[in-house]
């Protein structure tokens, strides 16, 4: 590869981590001046990575402001996704989510929902479709999660809330294991209008089967989130090294070591 797109491809990709880090105070992007002191580059390759991240749609230029980034990314531990990770306050996400549609029904599971359940197809379970956003009016995540009886039954008796580990909590349902895998796809005409991105946008596919202290699978769920607004944080440690990880970092900070 040429330098000039290896400096472009660099530059954009340590920018864009750091916007959504949440490296910037209020969400303010430094001057072009300060970038190319910053990255060591010219400044057309800022001018040239600032114009694609604003056609990613991570910031905006408003006048008398200034580059900015348009909205904060929610950062989720990667046990708190899995619904592995004991309920606490502050690990999911204390009311900065708001619940944009929901709807539940009785059905029978289709084929390959059977199959991630491991019943027979036609097998009666609680379809729960719903889709989350921010206070701000942005939507992070589509979801739609089959159910297996008795656990659908106590989800049914049970107000819904924003947080899906929440709710089987409140229900009284207790999760034993998770199994989760990711993927990337592009969006449809349908999910851009859920999600309200745009139609081929990337978003990251979630599937997940959730298993009951016996080892029984009784959910399976497919989600799709936007990569804009979600970043995943997973901590480890090798031999004597222990970290923190009972808390989720704020935007800006970093996972502190433990003495």
């Amino acid at each position: 590869m040429k330098a000039r797109p290896d400096s472009v491809r660099r530059t954009r990709d340590l920018l864009r981590a750091a916007v959504l880090r949440g490296d910037f105070v209020d969400g303010i992007l430094p001057g072009e001046r300060e970038l190319v002191g910053s990255y060591s580059v010219s400044r057309g390759i800022v001018r040239e990575v600032l114009t694609l991240l604003r056609d990613e749609g991570l910031i905006a230029r408003t006048q008398g402001v200034g580059t900015h980034v348009v909205a904060p990314t929610a950062h989720r531990r990667l046990e708190d996704i899995q619904g592995i990770a004991e309920l606490k306050s502050g690990n999911h996400f204390n009311g900065r989510l708001l619940l944009t549609s929901f709807e539940s029904t009785v059905i029978s599971a289709p084929a390959a929902a059977s199959r991630a359940l491991e019943v027979e197809t036609g097998t009666p379970c609680l379809r729960v479709d719903y889709a989350a956003g921010t206070i701000s009016g942005d939507v992070d995540a589509a979801a739609t999660n089959y159910v297996l009886f008795p656990e659908a039954q106590r989800l049914i008796d049970t107000p819904f809330v924003v947080d899906w580990y929440a709710y089987l909590s409140s229900a009284g349902v207790k999760i034993g294991g998770s199994d989760f895998t990711v993927s990337a796809v592009l969006s449809d005409e349908t999910l851009a209008s859920v999600l309200r991105t745009t139609e081929g946008a990337p978003l990251l596919l979630l599937e997940q089967t959730i298993r009951d202290m016996s080892g029984r699978v009784f959910n399976y769920a497919i989600a799709h989130a936007r990569p804009d607004r979600l970043r995943v944080v997973s901590h480890s440690a090798r031999g004597a090294a222990t970290f923190d990880r009972t808390a989720v970092p704020e935007r800006g900070e970093r996972p502190n070591r433990i003495q």
